[in-house]
C-alpha cells in the first residue's frame, strides 16, 4: 500500500492532497523522494517565511529544545517574553496574547469583542464578504462563504456581513450597536484584493461616530509579506485588534492577538487561556524570523523584487490575452485570468513550480520572503508557456 492510499485510508477526506511526497525542503525548494525538485512560490500557504532549513531557525529551535519544550502557561517563560517584546514594540500596539493558530486568534478576538461590547452595550459582529477567517464556528459565522460554511448551521447570533468595499451596505449597516468589524485588508483567498481608499475612509469615519472595534486580520499579510510589518500600513488607519499568525513561527505553530489601549484591559486571570499557545520553541523560532525579517534591507528587498516581477508580468499580460488583472502587494500576489486557474496551477506543478489556485479564476502566489530574481525569473518562465499555450 502506498502513501496515497494509506492517507486515504487513515484520515477523514477533508484534504485533496498535491501528488508528492517531499522529503525535504532547502531555501525555496521542495525536494522529492523520487529525485525531483520544485520551486515553492506558495510557501506553505505563507507560512514559510524564510523558505526551508533556514540557518537562524535551524539554532533557534536547537537552542530552545535543549531548554524545554513546553512550560504551562503558569510559567512565564523567555522565548514568549522576548516574542512579545518585538511584536509590540513594532506595531505600537500595548496587550498580546498567543494562540495555536490563525483561527484560535480570531476565536480570540471574538471573545475579546464580545466582553468589550458587553461593558459598551454593543453586540454586533461584521466580517467582510469573500473574506476568510478559518475553520472554527466563530471564524464561521464571521464569513459568508457558503463552500465553507454549509452544512454547519446554526452560527453564532449577532454576527453578519458587509460587502467588502461596498461604501453604502457598510454605513447602511454599522450603527450604534456595531461592536466590531473585521476585515484583511488584502483580501487573500478572496483573490488578492485590497481595500479601496474610499472603504477605509468611510469606516474610520464610522468608528469616530460610533466607537466600535476595527480588527485587522493579518495572519496571512503580515509579519513583512507586503513590504510591511502589516497590510493595514498602507492604508491610512490603525485597527484596535491585530490578528497575526501563519509566518510569526517560522514554519511553527503559533498565532496572536495584538491590541490597544481601547482593550488592553478588558481581559483579567482566568477568563481565557490556551495549553499549547505561545509554545517556546516556537516563539524562539517566531524571535528568529522577525529578526530576519523585520530590517530595512530586507524589507527594501521584498518591495523591489515584487516591482520587478510585476514589470515582467505586465509586459506578459500584453501578449497573453487570458490575464485579465495583476494584483501585487508585495510578496502577496494575484493573477486573475479570464478562464479557471486550477487547470493552470496543475499545469504549473507539472513544470516544477507550487502556486495556488484561489477565488475561482486566480494563480495565488506567495513566495518565501527570501525569494530573488532567478526565483521569479524561473516563475516568470513557467508561467508564460503555460498561459501562451491557452491563449
Amino acid at each position: 500500500m502506498n502513501l496515497k492510499e494509506k492517507e486515504s485510508r487513515l484520515f477523514f477526506h477533508t484534504y485533496k492532497r498535491l501528488p508528492l511526497e517531499v522529503e525535504r525542503g532547502e531555501g525555496c525548494y521542495l525536494y522529492t523522494k523520487d529525485g525531483k525538485k520544485y520551486l515553492d512560490m506558495f510557501s506553505g500557504l505563507a507560512v514559510n517565511a524564510l523558505g526551508y532549513a533556514h540557518p537562524a531557525i535551524i539554532k533557534a529551535v536547537d537552542e530552545q529544545v535543549r531548554k524545554y519544550t513546553h512550560l504551562s502557561n503558569f510559567f512565564i517563560q523567555e522565548p514568549q517574553i522576548q516574542l512579545a517584546e518585538r511584536l509590540l514594540t513594532l506595531s505600537g500596539f500595548d496587550k498580546i496574547f498567543f494562540s495555536n493558530s490563525g483561527t484560535e486568534a480570531i476565536e480570540g478576538s471574538i471573545k475579546l469583542i464580545r466582553k468589550w461590547g458587553k461593558q459598551n452595550g454593543k453586540k454586533i459582529i461584521f466580517g467582510m464578504s469573500n473574506g476568510f477567517s478559518g475553520r472554527t464556528m466563530g471564524a464561521l459565522s464571521l464569513m459568508d462563504k457558503e463552500k465553507y460554511r454549509e452544512g454547519y448551521e446554526p452560527f453564532l447570533p449577532n454576527f453578519d456581513s458587509i460587502d467588502f468595499n461596498n461604501v453604502d451596505d457598510l454605513t447602511s449597516k454599522v450603527d450604534g450597536q456595531t461592536a466590531a468589524v473585521f476585515l484583511e485588508f488584502i483580501q487573500g483567498e478572496g483573490g488578492i484584493v485590497g481595500v479601496t481608499e474610499e472603504f477605509v475612509s468611510a469606516l474610520k469615519s464610522l468608528r469616530e461616530k460610533f466607537g466600535f472595534l476595527i480588527v485587522a486580520d493579518e495572519i496571512q499579510s503580515g509579519i513583512g509579506r507586503t513590504g510591511k510589518l502589516f497590510g493595514f500600513q498602507h492604508f491610512d488607519i490603525v485597527p484596535d485588534i491585530i490578528t497575526v499568525a501563519k509566518p510569526i513561527g517560522g514554519g511553527l505553530p503559533v498565532g496572536a492577538i495584538i491590541g490597544s489601549k481601547k482593550v488592553a484591559d478588558v481581559w483579567t486571570y482566568g477568563v481565557h487561556g490556551t495549553t499549547f499557545g505561545g509554545n517556546p520553541v516556537a516563539c524562539a523560532a517566531g524571535v528568529a524570523t522577525l529578526d530576519t525579517v523585520m530590517t530595512d534591507s530586507f524589507l527594501k528587498n521584498v518591495v523591489a523584487n515584487a516591482e520587478y516581477f510585476k514589470a515582467k508580468v505586465v509586459e506578459m499580460e500584453a501578449k497573453i490575452p487570458v490575464i485579465k488583472e495583476i494584483r501585487v502587494y508585495g510578496y502577496m500576489i494575484g493573477i486573475e485570468l479570464t478562464i479557471e486557474s486550477s487547470s493552470i496551477v496543475d499545469a504549473i506543478l507539472q513544470k516544477g513550480v507550487l502556486v495556488n489556485s484561489t477565488a475561482g479564476n486566480v494563480i495565488r502566489i506567495l513566495p518565501p520572503l527570501i525569494a530573488g530574481k532567478q526565483e521569479f525569473d524561473r516563475l516568470l518562465t513557467v508561467l508564460s508557456e503555460v498561459l501562451a499555450v491557452t491563449s
